[in-house]
């Protein structure tokens, strides 16, 4: 009964250890914003990704910040993937984290920083400036 036990408790041990294990990594992007001078019209340029970022996985958290020259009123920024399908709205905050785990998005997927100014009338250029994302993620081994 004994040797049973410990069979069993091997074959658990066995079990655990040969199992799949999740590790990660991070991407550092950074650009100048794109500058948005039409009100109504969507601006947007993507973050390059790091070298050897691995094509498997999935994004995580990521942490942004965007700046510009000024902010007009009625001035909308979103971080995208999948060419503009999968956003956050960061409008209100031009620095913070934004979370992409359930959208199983890949680690070598650009995002992308879209930018608007809603109204009517003209507008003084709104150039963009120093922004920057961190991506987080995760891959198994």
């Amino acid at each position: 009964m004994k040797r049973k036990s410990i069979l069993l408790a091997l074959s658990g041990l066995m079990f655990i250890s040969s199992s799949a294990f999740a590790t990660g990594g991070t991407s550092v992007g950074s650009m100048l914003a794109p500058s948005v001078s039409v009100k109504n019209q969507w601006y947007n340029k993507a973050f390059p990704v790091t070298a050897g970022t691995p094509s498997t996985g999935k994004v995580g958290m990521v942490y942004y910040t965007w700046t510009y020259s000024y902010y007009p009123a009625g001035m909308q920024v979103y971080l995208c993937y999948n060419s503009g399908n999968t956003c956050m709205d960061v409008s209100n905050a031009r620095s913070g984290n934004v979370d992409f785990t359930p959208y199983n998005i890949a680690p070598n997927q650009p995002i992308s920083l879209y930018a608007r100014v809603n109204g009517t009338g003209k507008m003084l250029t709104a150039n963009g400036q120093s922004s920057q994302v961190i991506v987080n993620y995760t891959f198994n081994q």
